[in-house]
């Protein structure tokens, strides 16, 4: 394939508008060699100074920033809103890549960022992995890239059936085994860490990035935060057109997003899906921010579950859990695609950032035991647990390996009471019936490591890092999903700026009793026109909206377990499987069992050559 230099823009022909993908290469004669391995994911080379290729790929007009000062060049890929001269002054102060961390800790927006300096190479992506990094060798130098499929395929990576055995747990694979990709020979850096490249093609991480300490009041973290949202907003910049939209999901993250997305200078679409069982009128109200609201109509949208035996042609870096709503997401990017959208905004991750995790409770007693004693008595009462129970869950003091090896030993036994306290490291992690007897002993050994660490000192602050770090996991792969239709995806609340200004608030703070994400609340007060909780909170996974769904593409799901990519891998066993599909399922709970096995399957089909 033939390659041209380009320095700023260009979109790639055939290229969705919105798509970006894009290869790093050391800044040494064997980046040449590698480049020539490599089957590169675009038209487009960036260099380094040298003259020698630095970044290989596709990307819309506008998507990189690149800066020169003397043989320092700096590369923002992304959303940033800092002026051409603004990063050029950051390139002249650079003296070596590892100075790249002033910019990193004060920069807006997502991005991608990337500098080239004394023959080294840096990049990293965002704290939460909505703009992951990804490594391997190549040519016997290190290569990165931003999706782990591109190193994958250039490497003839295989499978690691023990990972993807892990993917059928529930409720998730937990840290570290959860930042491990499925291929053997692609690692992923972890968010918070960078990539360090030398000119002979051997590469470091280096962390960061800390989150910081929970210094600050609800009312001094409340403006903060509030600038940081605005500012995460602003850094999405114009449009082509003049159009945006954004999400009216019901709730007060959406609801913030979209009124600091409105602005004089361009039109505003709020869209809402419409759910099953739902009053029309009620689903129809517009939150007072946009010049038009689109109601998408249950009755005229794909159901949940569409899909799944046909794929996105999207291959995300792992198994998506959502991919049941994957079909429906779609059909609103293409509804506001047709509007004239090309930048789409959420309040992906509110929940994860602003709603912090039961284990937080656990910390709590720990380091301030008179708060926790009110804030366990409110949740005693709010989720009925017994007090034997509590207790126990307070007093338990395993660390992270140990809590490990506990769920490793326990894979296959009863799921937990929902009436008992998940205070631990992760939830009781749980194997499905279905899964064979070599996938659980290997899952087994892989969860149980002494050497595995945990993203904080406790327990708290670790669970709310981990589940940011899903939710940037499930925004990215939605963002390519957006792309493959001309639109940027936008999720605010995971911006580093947003998480860090949220974290420096203590948790018991941000989860007061009997207040609806209190922190947030305080920062959009005067945004939302009727107070931020005059609204109703947004409703969780809708059951009949899920079960209708599974009824009516039953037969689908069925016909993949009839013959299985898992079962190919020895990893189920399809009659079982089947059977399970087959069962009645009167809750969603039951289906939330089976989702990890049907994304693990939908996502090994997309591997699959097209017919």
């Amino acid at each position: 394939m033939e390659l041209r230099t380009d320095t700023a823009g260009g979109t790639s022909v055939g290229a969705p508008p919105a798509d970006v993908a894009f290869l790093v290469l050391p800044d040494g004669d064997a980046g040449r060699a590698a480049l020539a391995a490599l089957r590169a994911p675009g038209p487009r080379v960036i260099g380094h100074a040298s003259g020698r290729p630095w970044l290989v790929g596709r990307w819309p007009d506008g998507a990189v920033a690149v800066a020169t000062a003397g043989r320092t060049r700096i590369a923002v890929i992304g959303d940033c809103p800092l002026a051409r001269a603004e990063l050029k002054a950051a390139a002249g102060r650079l003296r070596d890549v590892t100075g790249l961390d002033e910019l990193a800790r004060r920069l807006p927006g997502s991005a991608h960022l990337l500098a080239s300096a004394g023959g080294r190479v840096r990049i990293q992506g965002g704290v939460a992995g909505v703009r992951s990094v990804y490594r391997a060798r190549v040519a016997g130098v290190t290569v990165a890239a931003d999706r782990p499929d591109a190193l994958a395929r250039t490497t003839t990576a295989h499978i690691d059936e023990r990972l993807l055995a892990l993917r059928l747990m529930r409720p998730g694979v937990p840290h570290p085994l959860r930042e491990r990709t499925l291929w053997r020979g692609v690692d992923a850096v972890a968010p918070g860490s960078c990539l360090i490249v030398d000119p002979d093609g051997t590469a470091r991480t280096a962390r960061w990035w800390e989150p910081p300490e929970p210094l600050l009041s609800l009312d001094q973290g409340a403006p903060l935060l509030r600038e940081a949202l605005a500012a995460a907003v602003r850094a999405r910049g114009r449009v082509a057109g003049g159009v945006v939209s954004a999400d009216d999901s019901g709730g007060m993250d959406s609801a913030a997003v979209a009124h600091l997305a409105a602005a004089p200078d361009r039109r505003l679409i709020t869209v809402r899906m419409q759910r099953r069982g739902a009053d029309d009128e009620a689903a129809g109200q517009p939150p007072g921010a946009g010049d038009e609201h689109v109601l998408l109509r249950h009755d005229r949208s794909p159901a949940l579950y569409a899909g799944l035996d046909r794929g996105t042609g999207v291959l995300p870096a792992e198994p998506a859990h959502w991919v049941r709503a994957a079909a429906r997401f779609e059909e609103a990017a293409r509804q506001m695609a047709a509007r004239g959208s090309r930048l789409h905004f959420g309040g992906h991750g509110g929940d994860e950032l602003f709603t912090p995790p039961a284990a937080h409770l656990h910390t709590l007693a720990r380091t301030h035991p008179r708060i926790a004693v009110r804030h366990l008595r409110e949740r005693r009462a709010e989720a009925r647990w017994p007090l034997i129970a509590t207790w126990r869950a307070v007093a338990d003091s395993k660390d992270f390996p140990a809590w490990l090896t506990h769920g490793a030993d326990r894979l296959t036994s009863a799921p937990p009471r929902p009436d008992r306290p998940q205070l631990g490291w992760t939830a009781e992690l749980r194997m499905p019936g279905w899964v064979t007897a070599d996938a659980v002993y290997t899952s087994r050994e892989v969860l149980i490591d002494a050497s595995y660490e945990p993203l904080a000192p406790d327990r708290g602050t670790h669970r709310t890092l981990e589940r940011i770090r899903r939710a940037g996991a499930a925004v990215g792969y939605a963002t390519r999903l957006a792309a493959a239709h001309g639109i940027r995806l936008a999720a605010p609340c995971l911006d580093d700026r947003v998480i860090e200004a949220a974290l420096a608030v203590p948790a018991h703070e941000r989860a007061a009793p009997h207040r609806r994400k209190p922190l947030l609340a305080e920062a959009v007060r005067d945004l939302l026109p009727d107070g931020p909780g005059a609204r109703p909170a947004r409703r969780g996974p809708d059951d009949e909206d899920a079960l209708y769904g599974f009824r009516r593409h039953r037969r689908a799901l069925l016909a993949l377990f009839d013959g299985s990519e898992l079962a190919r891998l020895g990893l189920v066993d399809d009659t079982a499987v089947r059977a399970a599909l087959r069962a009645p399922h009167p809750t969603v709970e039951s289906l939330l069992t089976l989702e990890p096995t049907l994304a693990c399957e939908a996502w090994l089909r997309t591997l699959l050559p097209a017919p």
